[in-house]
């Protein structure tokens, strides 16, 4: 076998060895059966300067871009970007338990340089791209650690590759992202290192302007796993009467693996159109994904999906029990089949809800009273009609939902506390053994605290914003405005559009980030601090029954097979 041979199979065997790793331990973690109820600890208040309420965790005039994704590690680590900063240039804040401070600030690259939402794992490492710099060797994936911000490695993966969207990073320290070409095309990529000073890289799938072979002439935001896995929408043929668009997972190790189609392409098909944001993926290889119908009348019905790797089947749909309107942001999926997303309610109040496909419960509402830096606020807006959550929640593998939304006092709707981030904290019953029974339970997590909200509106638009996309589409988009008007549905279209735009609906309807903050303001409480240092590991040590050991049995076992793979590549 050819060196490079070897080094494919060792490569795969590798991960045929996590992918196995991970699912004993899934397949050992229990079965919840209820949605957990919710508690919110606000991790960070944004601000305009001057604002009297000030700001928290983060000094005034640090802004976050009016539709963002914010991740949520599993020991509750999480990290946004600052798209408007007194310095005029973006950064990233990453915090952990209600603390935390901007780590990172971007280079003089030019007026024009911007960086999208970071991605985090457990290990505190961080990625995210940057573009638009004067020079354009100055832009790439940016990564870092939280515990050395200052040591950045940039990488400009795969060759010709001018933009990445839809970045992500996994616990294997893999990168998932879509790369676009200066010539023209778009692939689904797979990167990581082979050592500090190698890596190794996996293009997925083409378009056909990249590769000539490839069936697809589009290819929509997707969204990667801990397996290496990529989940994302595609486009077979231009959009008539019917859409040709079908969600696949792929890999680099196995054949893409078929989730649904449009009935365009599939007469028995219950989708009309995918959503153009970005599918959820768990690393049960489930997904959850946002599209259209079409009822008995002809009329469009925005539905969330949920495929388990067999049946498909509806977590919620507009006019459907509790919900009047799904809003068009990406939903998130953790590996016990919850899924997180945002709708609107009978009462016509935004709503931040999490379902298992059965049971569906608020985490928060619009005009909820929660608890604040300020004491207790209001989740509110000035403006009525403005959208009182920023962006896409996304969910842990312990329930917890990270959020951001506008803040005001509870008696006054007309003055601003500006945009809070919270932490909502998941709690289950507990079990018959008297532990707490599920994964989420904080037992030091005190009263709820969710600071702040508006959706830090601001100048400009969000850089991987579509144009005119409406980061918080509510009702009233038109739910079939038809083919070929969505930037994210075809050649020609921003790559990274907003998110919250239906998908049948005009421009800016594509898993990233919608529009720009509006400013906040406030005193400086940012100033001067060193960053949180990074979580230790812990023990975690406490009695337990015979039974609770076995994932960690199968893990050793799992440890001992991997090793003993790599031993042999």
């Amino acid at each position: 076998m050819s060196v490079a041979g070897r080094k494919r199979s060792a490569r795969a065997s590798q991960v045929r060895g996590r992918t196995l790793a991970l699912s004993v331990l899934t397949l050992a973690t229990p079965a919840w059966a209820e949605v957990p109820d919710y508690t919110l600890e606000l991790q960070a208040r944004t601000n305009l300067l001057g604002n009297a309420s000030g700001a928290y965790n983060v000094a005034p005039g640090n802004l976050l871009a009016g539709s963002l994704q914010i991740p949520l590690t599993d020991d509750g680590q999480i990290a946004f970007r600052l798209a408007i900063t007194p310095e005029g240039r973006q950064a990233v804040w990453w915090g952990k338990d209600g603390a935390g401070q901007r780590i990172y600030v971007l280079p003089d690259l030019g007026e024009d340089a911007r960086i999208s939402d970071p991605s985090l794992n457990s290990q505190g490492s961080l990625a995210f791209a940057v573009t638009g710099a004067s020079s354009a060797g100055q832009n790439g994936i940016y990564r870092l650690n939280v515990a050395s911000p200052d040591q950045v490695r940039v990488e400009r993966v795969p060759i010709g590759a001018s933009n990445w969207s839809s970045l992500q990073l996994n616990e294997a320290e893999v990168l998932g992202f879509r790369a676009s070409y200066g010539g023209g095309g778009q692939s689904y990529v797979v990167a990581g290192q082979s050592s500090p000073t190698s890596g190794w890289v996996h293009t997925l799938v083409s378009d056909n302007i990249a590769d000539s072979s490839s069936p697809y002439s589009f290819l929509y935001s997707p969204r990667l796993n801990d397996q290496e896995q990529i989940a994302g929408v595609g486009d077979l043929a231009t959009a008539s009467a019917e859409y040709f668009q079908e969600l696949r997972i792929f890999s680099a190790f196995v054949e893409p693996r078929l989730v649904a189609q449009t009935r365009g392409l599939d007469v028995n098909s219950p989708v009309y159109r995918f959503a153009s944001v970005q599918p959820a993926l768990n690393n049960q290889g489930q997904v959850a994904f946002l599209g259209t119908a079409r009822d008995a009348s002809g009329r469009n019905v925005t539905t969330l999906w949920f495929w388990d790797g067999t049946d498909l089947r509806v977590i919620a749909q507009d006019g459907q029990g509790e919900i009047r309107q799904l809003e068009f942001f990406p939903p998130d999926i953790n590996d016990s089949g919850l899924v997180v997303f945002r709708a609107f309610d009978a009462a016509n109040l935004r709503a931040v809800w999490v379902s298992d496909g059965q049971a569906l419960k608020r985490v928060v509402s619009e005009h909820d009273i929660v608890t604040s830096d300020l004491g207790p606020a209001r989740i509110d807006q000035e403006t009525p009609s403005n959208p009182v959550f920023a962006g896409s929640p996304s969910i842990n593998a312990r329930g917890d939902v990270a959020l951001a939304a506008g803040l005001a006092p509870p008696d006054n709707d007309q003055e601003e506390w500006g945009t809070a981030v919270f932490v909502a904290r998941a709690s289950f019953p507990q079990t018959d053994g008297g532990v707490d029974g599920g994964p989420g339970e904080d037992p030091d997590a005190g009263p709820g605290t969710d600071p702040d909200g508006g959706t830090d509106g601001g100048p400009g638009e969000d850089p991987d914003a579509g144009p005119g996309a409406d980061p918080d589409a509510g009702p009233g988009e038109d739910l079939d405005a038809g083919p070929g008007t969505d930037p994210d549905a075809g050649p020609g279209g921003d790559p990274d559009a907003g998110t919250g735009v239906d998908p049948d609906a005009g421009p800016g309807a594509d898993a990233g980030p919608g529009q720009e903050p509006e400013p906040d303001g406030g005193p400086s409480q940012d100033a001067g601090t060193s960053p949180p240092p990074p979580p230790d590991g812990g023990c975690g040590c406490q009695s337990s029954s015979p039974s609770a050991l076995l994932p960690w049995m199968l893990a050793g076992l799992m440890r001992v097979v991997m090793g003993r793979r790599r031993k042999d590549a």
